[in-house]
């Protein structure tokens, strides 16, 4: 089984299971100065499963700072992969970092680490006159 994630502004999962994604690959948040660091957006998860993977698998995404600390509710759910395909799964989050500096997105299924996706929170620079 293998799973791959995905950053962007918005994302959507159409019923014939393809996606739309809005300026996806965000790899950093600028937060002006003296604001809260909010990130809103959403998480594409792509999921490959083969013949062998049939059956009920437990999906969890976490976000850790760089001390591996959580700075937010985990994200759970569960794929029931009746044959071999492939699934999109898009997830809408609103998160307010502690602090600026890197946080990352671990994606699991079952016990086994899959993907990994970090976004670096830092000061919008000054607009120049």
């Amino acid at each position: 089984m293998r799973a791959v994630m995905l950053v962007a502004d918005a994302a959507v999962v159409h019923p014939d299971n393809t996606f739309s994604i809005l300026r996806g690959g965000i790899t950093e948040s600028n937060v002006p100065p003296n604001r809260p660091a909010i990130f809103r957006g959403a998480i594409l998860v792509r999921i490959e499963y083969s013949a062998g993977d049939k059956g009920k698998h437990d999906l969890r995404l976490v976000c850790v700072d760089e001390d591996g600390t959580s700075v937010a509710p985990d994200i759970t759910g569960q794929l029931d992969a009746k044959q071999a395909g492939a699934a999109h799964v898009a997830l809408n989050v609103q998160i307010t970092f502690p602090k600026k500096g890197r946080y990352t997105f671990i994606l699991s299924l079952g016990k086994q680490e899959k993907d990994r996706w970090t976004i670096h929170v830092k000061e919008a620079s000054k607009p120049k006159n």
